[in-house]
């Protein structure tokens, strides 16, 4: 452990990360430097080591994290992190290693305008000028716990470990509601490097423990086989407000569920979705106005799931997007009709690439894209229309 010292309006302190610090559950040391700021303060923290690759978080009282940094450019490893404060009170500074185990010491020298401390050790509150410090860390938010609605039905109930602080818990199932058994449960800190990896137990149920009082998001994967490939199928949560970040104080449920399609709620700025994408190519000859391209798909095997599905189509505007998302994972006949303004439909030839003779329909299946992603775990597939006459 270190001093801060006063320096005009900035801190100065040196500290050393090893045995007898805080640890993250993935064995990083940290420490905390706490402090107190003003809406509109422009503070810049500059963290360096020759011993270790230093890396620094700062977040609020409601441990929201307001910016991170590893490697700035032109420092090397070091860091320099320059942020406005968004709101007045109080602010923890979280060095600690981009790896597991490094130790060694470091610096740190903070700027924070009208900030007063006589060697104040890390780990406690740097007040403003007149009044004392305090030595109690910001208390910790619950986690949300608005509920949702899920889109497939829930998990069965299973026996569930009692909620314990800093501890996540909660069941896997598939589709049909069965037990999930070791599917990939990882527990991610929102605030730095390292997380919380168990397997779920022959019940479909999994606990985390040795969680700290910071941020975390749950996400979780299983792996299936299919058409002969093993994919790494991110798995779906119960509701929406479960993909977001949460802080496992008096302990939290997560339970996950496979989703065969439907938006991916963490990625909800972007267009990825559970489920397949079949995009469309050569659609563009079509684009007279009112006209639509209607694909049926006509499964010829189970889905990822093992279930079968009913027949479907779905329509695009030759116009507008030529990708048609969230398909559930599964073996199809795929064949297209051309529907004009007026009703009239003309059946299209379709090809697998754009060098292939057309015929009335393809067989289309997705492989593995070879990772545990964010997204769906799958590649996308191709579907060319065949050129008028």
């Amino acid at each position: 452990m270190g001093a801060l010292a006063l320096c005009s309006s900035a801190l100065a302190s040196v500290g050393v990360l090893g045995p007898g610090d805080e640890v993250l559950a993935s064995g990083e040391y940290f420490d905390r430097i706490i402090f107190t700021g003003t809406a509109g303060s422009q503070v810049t923290v500059d963290l360096s080591s020759t011993e270790f690759d230093p890396y620094l978080l700062l977040i609020d009282a409601n441990e929201s994290v307001i910016a991170q940094e590893d490697d700035s450019p032109g420092a090397g490893l070091n860091v320099r992190l320059t942020v406005t404060l968004p709101r007045s009170g109080q602010f923890t500074a979280i060095v600690t290693s981009a790896q597991p185990g490094e130790t060694g010491g470091y610096s740190l020298s903070l700027s924070a305008p009208g900030q007063v401390s006589a060697d104040a050790p890390i780990g406690k509150q740097v007040p403003p000028a007149g009044e004392s410090a305090q030595t109690q860390p910001p208390a910790a938010p619950q986690p949300p716990t608005a509920p949702g609605q899920p889109t497939q039905p829930p998990a069965p109930t299973q026996p569930l470990p009692p909620t314990r602080p800093r501890t996540v818990t909660g069941t896997v199932v598939d589709t049909q509601g069965r037990p999930i058994v070791g599917a990939r449960v990882l527990i991610v800190p929102a605030l730095t490097t390292g997380s919380v990896e168990v397997r779920s137990d022959a019940n479909g149920v999994y606990v985390a423990e040795g969680l700290l009082d910071i941020p975390y998001r749950a996400r979780a994967w299983t792996f299936v086989d299919h058409g002969g490939q093993r994919v790494c199928l991110r798995l779906g949560m119960e509701s929406p407000v479960d993909f977001d970040t949460f802080v496992p104080t008096q302990g939290a449920v997560r339970n996950f569920r496979m989703q065969l399609s439907g938006p991916i709620e963490d990625l909800r700025d972007t267009p990825e979705q559970f489920g397949a994408v079949l995009s469309v190519y050569q659609a563009w000859p079509y684009e007279d106005a009112g006209n639509r391209i209607e694909f049926t798909f006509t499964p010829t095997g189970p889905l990822i799931d093992g279930t079968w599905s009913e027949p479907f189509t779905r329509v695009i505007d030759p116009d507008g997007a030529t990708e048609m998302r969230g398909i559930p994972i599964g073996p199809y006949r795929v064949g297209a009709t051309l529907v004009a303004s007026d009703g009239t439909r003309t059946p299209l030839g379709v090809a697998v690439d754009s060098l292939a003779a057309p015929s009335a329909t393809i067989d289309v299946d997705w492989t593995g894209d070879g990772s545990c992603s964010l997204g769906s775990g799958v590649e996308w597939e191709n579907i060319y229309l065949a050129m008028p006459e």
